[in-house]
């Protein structure tokens, strides 16, 4: 559902007010960000389908409807250039970049170094078996696990019924859990 907040700057964007699209991009830079970035497996790549996203979308923002929330159709418009960026680019095996730095507090106010070394090699894996899923099973996982979206809002994103989303977001969990079952009962 559309949010007053959303409602006036869509209607400001659609009147040709620019501030108005900035506001948009603040209030939805970092899931689609986030999105763009589990889907496409590194930051340079998440940043340029971010940026394709919010182009797209200040382009085509007189085509919007409302009968959709204004979220959905942004989320719509990233797995769409996500997908296609998949689909054009041969398979390969992606090495993530860092993930996060240790962190700079002594060991007696944190987690020990070792737990912060379990802890990234754990994110590793995470996203290498995310990346592995097939793009259909890969985009509800990352949406629905990661994003924390309900299946009626990844049904409307991928444009199919929620029992298709359920089964796909069954399917992905279990693949993810089968890559990382080992690794999980050594730690």
């Amino acid at each position: 559902m559309n949010t007053q907040a959303d409602v006036a700057l869509i209607a400001a964007c659609q009147q040709g007010d620019s501030r108005a699209f900035r506001d948009i991009y603040d209030l939805y830079k970092d899931r689609i960000y986030a999105l763009c970035r589990h889907m496409a497996g590194n930051f340079e790549d998440a940043e340029d389908l971010t940026q394709e996203v919010f182009i797209s979308a200040f382009k085509n923002i007189q085509s919007f409807r409302a009968e959709a929330a204004f979220g959905t159709w942004l989320y719509r418009i990233a797995t769409n250039l996500c997908l296609n960026r998949l689909r054009k680019r041969k398979p390969e095996i992606h090495s993530f970049e860092a993930l996060e730095e240790f962190d700079a507090a002594p060991p007696a106010l944190g987690p020990s170094p070792e737990d912060l070394l379990v802890r990234k090699e754990l994110n590793r894996r995470l996203e290498a078996a995310v990346l592995a899923l097939p793009e259909n099973l890969r985009l509800v996982f990352v949406l629905g696990t990661l994003e924390g979206m309900r299946y009626k809002q990844i049904a409307e994103v991928c444009e199919c019924s929620e029992e298709a989303v359920k089964m796909r977001v069954h399917r992905a969990r279990k693949q993810v859990r089968d890559k990382l079952k080992n690794y999980l009962e050594v730690n």
